[in-house]
């Protein structure tokens, strides 16, 4: 069935490839940030990022799907809510028992915001009685996708997993509210812009990877501004060529499945 007809879409790249994305790919970029110092540990900080928010597209698109895409915003703006709530709280807690737990503190944040993101599903499906039935699942996915998006470009900007940088670096400096806008915008507006009775995964995933790169670029550019290491200028530069080549992929693929593609502009003048 076509997405936002009021039940399940269609998908060539299943569930279970996507989380994988997210999951492994989010975490095992976040983890090698600390051991390949602050360029390299930036880059692949941001690229699980950016994996995390491919993944959280997916779900948001499978959720959505049950409707008229009318809840994206709603559920994007939750979800990345809940996400920045538990990367924080994961990060923090395992600080109060130390620095040698700081490698814990991903983890932990991305499990306490899967849960809490459970609980709030369980909350609007038995007690507000949405009928959704992969509301649970899906919620619980974007809230974990959320958390790793969130991390990412968090350790990206300060160039470690403690808490204590990332206080200084992204919660004072005020760019935690800037994450937040950034990742909820990159994570529900593939499927927003896509939705529809022609809607496709492929086609929604590649504005996913582009909502991704161009998200990565932005905080390249913040976090070569906070170490002022002239050599993080990597980062902005690959997520904006990454952004170049996913976003033509977008618009090749939607010019593929259009019916037909108008021409635009200023009227031309029509000969006598």
């Amino acid at each position: 069935m076509s997405a936002a007809g009021g039940g399940p879409a269609g998908a060539d790249v299943s569930a279970s490839k996507t989380i994988a994305l997210g999951v492994i790919g989010g975490l095992v970029g976040i983890y090698l940030a600390p051991f390949l110092g602050p360029v390299v540990g930036a880059l692949t900080a941001s690229l699980g990022a950016v994996a995390a928010i491919i993944w959280g597209a997916d779900a948001i698109r499978r959720v959505a799907s049950y409707g008229l895409g009318t809840g994206v915003p709603s559920i994007g703006y939750m979800s990345l809510a809940i996400g920045v709530i538990g990367s924080l709280a994961g990060i923090a807690g395992v600080a109060l028992f130390g620095s040698s737990l700081a490698l814990a503190g991903p983890v932990l944040g991305f499990v306490i915001a899967m849960i809490v993101g459970a609980i709030v599903a369980l909350v609007a499906r038995k007690i507000v009685k949405m009928k959704i039935p992969v509301l649970v699942p899906c919620t619980t996915e974007i809230a974990g996708a959320s958390a790793l998006s969130v991390i990412g470009f968090s350790v990206a900007i300060a160039g470690s997993l403690s808490m204590a940088a990332i206080q200084t670096s992204v919660v004072s400096t005020g760019f935690i509210a800037l994450l937040f806008i950034l990742n909820t915008m990159a994570v529900q507006h593939p499927f927003n812009a896509c939705l529809g009775p022609n809607e496709k995964q492929t086609r929604t995933l590649k504005l996913a990877a582009a909502t991704g790169f161009i998200s990565m670029a932005v905080v390249g550019l913040i976090a070569l501004l906070a170490s002022g290491n002239a050599w993080v200028a990597i980062v902005p530069i690959i997520g904006t060529l990454a952004w170049l080549v996913s976003v033509k992929a977008f618009i090749g693929a939607s010019t593929e499945d259009a019916a037909s593609v108008a021409w635009s502009g200023m009227p031309k003048e029509e000969e006598l």
